[in-house]
C-alpha cells in the first residue's frame, strides 16, 4: 500500500474512533479459499471515507506524513551527530531541492545546503592522549608530578617560564597581580591557585573559604588576554582546605577555557623543580608565594631556560548541521530577508533533557519538533508556487532547519554568529516549534512586542481565522527565535503548548492534530505574504515583558536569560534581563557575568539553580558580577516565580 494511504488510514483511525473494531468476539476459522480467493465481505459504505478525506485539506495529510516520517524510530530520535540526524538532514534537503529552493550557504566549492558546527553538552570530560613535562634534564611523570586538566588545548611547546602570582586582575584595595605593561606572550606561566593567604593559610579576603576573586575562569582569562602560551597551576603551600591531590580532567571541567593552550596542574615539588631550573636555583615556591601575598607582581625568568610541555586532548562533541534553502526575492525588495525557521533535532534516546530518566527508548519528537519542520515544508511548497505567479516586489525568504536546539539553541546561535544573509536587512524571523497539538482553537504567539507594526498587523490578520491567539510581547524564550531577537531581528514564535508527552518516548505522531496545525500554517502564510511584500521592513523594538520562566524547582525567580552559547565563559553570562523581575529591579545588566552568590563561587548554571532553590520570596542576597572587567556586588531582593 502506498505510504500516503497508510498515513491517511492511520489518521482516520485516530480521529474517527468509530471506525476501529470493538474489542472482544474474535474467532479463528480456517481459510479454505487460499490467498487468491481471500476476499472478505466488506461494504465500503459502512463509513464515508470520501467525505472524511474531502474534509481534510491535502496539505494537512502531507504535513501528517512529514511528522510520521521524521518521528519514525528509524530516525533514532534525531540526535545530533547520529545516522538519524543525517537521515533527517537528507529528508529536509530533498524537499527543499524538489520545491526549487537554492542552497542557503556558501562553501569552498560553491553553494551548499548545510552549515556545519560542533557543540558540547554540559561539562565534558576530555580524553588525554599525549602528555609531557620536561625542563633541562628533568622529565616529570604524568599522573604523579603533573596532570593535564580539562580546559587544556593540544600543543607541543618549548617556552621560557614566568610567574604571575595569583593571576588576579582586580582585588580588594587595589590589589592586582599585573602591571600595566606586563606581557606574557610566548611564555609558560606558573599560576598560584586561590588568593592571598594569611599566616594560617586562610583567605585574606573572605571569612569562609575563598572570595570570587579566586575563580579559576577569571584567572585564566587574565593570563590568556596577556598572551600566555601555557599555564602551570600549583596549589599554594599551607592553604587551609586545599586539596592535596592533583586535579583530574574530570574534576577540572568547571575551570573554563584556555583557548587551545596547554593547561596542567603540578605538585608543589614539581613547581619547586621548575623554578629552580628556570632561575638557576635563585627562586622557589615559598619565595614566590610570599611575594604574591604581599605584592602580586609578575616575574620573568631567562629565555634560555625553557619548559617543554606537550598535551593532546580529545573533547567529545556533537558534529551536526543547519539546513537552509532560499526562495530568492524580486525587484527592489530582493536584498531584504525573511527567515522561516525551526529545529529538526530531538533528544535521541534521551541524551539531554529527557523527562523520562532511565527510559532508553527512542524519544520520537513528533510535536517537538517534527511538527515545526513539517509546517516549514508545507510553507516552502506554498510560497514557491505563489512566487511563480507573483509579479510584485518581494523579499527573499530563507527557510532554516536548525540542529542542536535541544542542548541549548546551538544551531541558531551558530547561524547568527556566521549568517549567510545580512541580518540588518532581515525584517522577521518566524519560528515554528511544537505547533502540532492545537487544543480547541487556542495557540500561543510570542514576540508580539518586537516590532512596532505588530500591534496593528496581528489583530487584523488573526481576526478572519477564528483562532484565539494568546500573545506574549517578549522576544526571548527557550527556542531558536531568541538568538535572532538578540541580533535585533523582530521575531514571532508559534507554539501550541506543553503536554505530558514532552521530552518522553510518548511524543508520537498519532497524537498530533493535522487539521489544527493547518489552521496555524494558514495564518503563517498570511503573515509571510504581508511581510515579504510590505514596502518597509518591520521596526525592531526591544521587548522582554512576559519572558517564559522555566520550572526549575525554585520558589523564586531571578529573571535573567543565561547565555546558551558561551559555556566556557566565567560564571553565568547574562544574555538578557526580563522587565519587572528581581534582576531587573536590582540593576543586573545584559553582559554581566555572575561569579558569586553571597560570596560563594558560581561556576555555571547548575550552581545558580542550586542557590535559587535554597531561597524564598523576600530573601535578600548579594550577587557578584564581572562588569567592564571589574567585580561588582549587587544587592538583590528575590521575588516569587509569579
Amino acid at each position: 500500500m502506498h505510504y500516503m494511504r497508510i498515513a491517511v488510514l492511520a489518521l482516520i483511525l485516530v480521529h474517527v474512533p468509530s471506525l476501529a473494531a470493538p474489542p472482544g468476539g474474535g474467532v479463528v476459522i480456517p481459510n479454505n479459499d487460499g490467498i487468491d480467493g481471500f476476499r472478505p465481505d466488506w461494504d465500503p459504505n459502512d463509513f464515508d471515507l470520501a467525505a472524511y478525506l474531502d474534509s481534510l485539506h491535502p496539505d494537512a495529510a502531507l504535513w501528517y506524513q512529514h511528522v510520521q516520517t521524521l518521528s519514525n524510530p528509524w530516525f533514532g530520535g534525531r540526535q545530533p551527530g547520529t545516522r538519524g540526524d543525517e537521515l533527517a538532514a537528507e529528508y529536509i534537503t530533498w524537499y527543499y531541492d524538489r520545491a526549487g529552493l537554492t542552497p542557503g550557504f556558501q562553501g569552498p566549492d560553491g553553494p551548499q545546503w548545510r552549515q556545519g558546527f560542533e557543540f558540547t553538552v554540559g561539562r565534558t570530560v576530555p580524553t588525554v592522549t599525549t602528555s609531557k613535562l620536561k625542563s633541562g634534564r628533568k622529565t616529570f611523570e604524568h599522573g604523579v608530578d603533573f596532570q593535564v586538566l580539562a580546559p587544556s588545548g593540544t600543543a607541543d611547546v618549548r617556552l621560557p617560564l614566568s610567574v604571575a602570582g595569583f593571576g588576579i586582575e582586580n582585588g580588594p584595595d587595589g590589589f592586582t597581580s599585573f602591571g600595566e605593561d606586563d606581557d606574557l606572550t610566548g611564555r609558560a606561566v606558573l599560576l598560584l591557585r586561590y588568593e592571598p593567604l594569611d599566616e594560617d593559610g586562610n583567605s585574606q579576603w573572605a571569612d569562609n573559604r575563598f572570595s570570587p576573586h579566586a575563580a579559576m575562569r577569571t584567572k585564566l582569562r587574565s593570563l590568556t588576554d596577556r598572551g600566555a602560551a601555557a599555564v602551570i597551576l600549583v596549589n599554594p603551600q599551607g592553604a587551609s582546605g586545599s586539596r592535596p591531590a592533583l586535579e583530574s580532567p574530570r574534576s577540572s571541567t568547571g575551570f573554563g577555557s584556555t583557548q587551545g593552550i596547554p593547561f596542567i596542574h603540578v605538585t608543589a615539588e614539581t613547581a619547586d623543580a621548575l623554578l629552580a631550573i628556570a632561575s638557576g636555583e635563585q627562586a622557589d615556591l615559598a619565595e614566590i608565594q610570599h611575594t604574591a601575598n604581599e605584592t602580586g607582581s609578575v616575574r620573568h625568568f631567562p629565555l634560555w631556560r625553557k619548559v617543554e610541555i606537550a598535551t593532546a586532548v580529545e573533547t567529545p562533541g556533537y558534529n551536526t548541521w543547519n539546513i537552509a534553502g532560499v526562495l530568492p526575492g524580486t525587484g527592489a525588495l530582493a536584498d531584504e530577508w525573511v527567515v522561516v525557521g525551526g529545529h529538526y533535532d530531538h533528544i535521541g534516546h534521551g541524551y539531554t533533557g529527557s523527562r523520562a530518566p532511565g527510559d532508553d527508548r527512542v524519544h520520537p519528537g513528533a510535536d517537538d519538533n517534527a511538527s515545526g519542520i513539517g509546517s516549514i515544508l508545507i510553507l516552502v511548497d506554498r510560497l514557491t508556487k505563489a512566487a511563480a505567479e507573483d509579479e510584485r516586489d518581494r523579499r527573499s525568504v530563507l527557510f532554516a532547519a536548525f540542529s542542536g536546539e535541544e542542548a541549548g539553541l546551538h544551531g541558531s546561535a551558530s547561524f547568527v554568529e556566521n549568517p549567510p544573509i545580512d541580518l540588518d536587512q532581515t525584517s522577521l524571523m518566524l519560528n515554528l516549534d511544537m505547533m502540532g497539538r492545537l487544543r480547541g482553537s487556542t495557540v500561543a504567539l510570542t514576540g508580539t512586542g518586537t516590532a512596532e507594526e505588530f500591534d496593528e498587523m496581528l489583530p487584523r490578520l488573526v481576526e478572519p481565522t477564528g483562532l484565539t491567539v494568546k500573545t506574549t510581547p517578549s522576544g526571548l524564550g527557550p527556542s531558536d527565535h531568541s538568538n535572532f531577537y538578540r541580533a535585533d531581528v523582530p521575531v514571532l514564535f508559534f507554539f501550541t503548548g506543553l503536554h505530558d508527552d514532552y521530552h518522553t518516548p510518548e511524543d508520537v505522531s498519532w497524537r498530533v492534530n493535522p487539521e489544527g496545525t493547518l489552521r496555524i500554517i494558514d495564518l503563517c502564510e498570511v503573515i509571510l505574504d504581508e511581510t515579504t511584500h510590505r514596502e518597509e521592513m518591520f521596526t525592531f523594538r526591544s521587548a522582554t515583558e512576559g519572558t517564559a520562566s522555566r520550572n526549575n524547582g525554585a520558589n523564586v525567580r531571578l529573571g535573567i536569560m543565561p547565555s546558551y552559547s558561551t559555556a566556557d565563559e566565567p560564571g553565568v553570562l547574562i544574555d538578557a534581563v526580563t522587565e519587572g523581575t528581581s534582576a531587573h529591579d536590582a540593576g543586573l545588566r545584559q553582559g554581566d557575568v555572575i561569579t558569586a552568590w553571597d560570596a560563594q563561587e558560581v561556576e555555571g548554571g547548575a550552581d545558580l539553580m542550586k542557590h535559587l532553590r535554597n531561597h524564598k520570596p523576600g530573601d535578600e542576597v548579594t550577587i557578584t558580577v564581572t562588569r567592564d572587567s571589574k567585580s561588582v556586588d549587587v544587592p538583590v531582593l528575590l521575588k516569587g516565580r509569579k
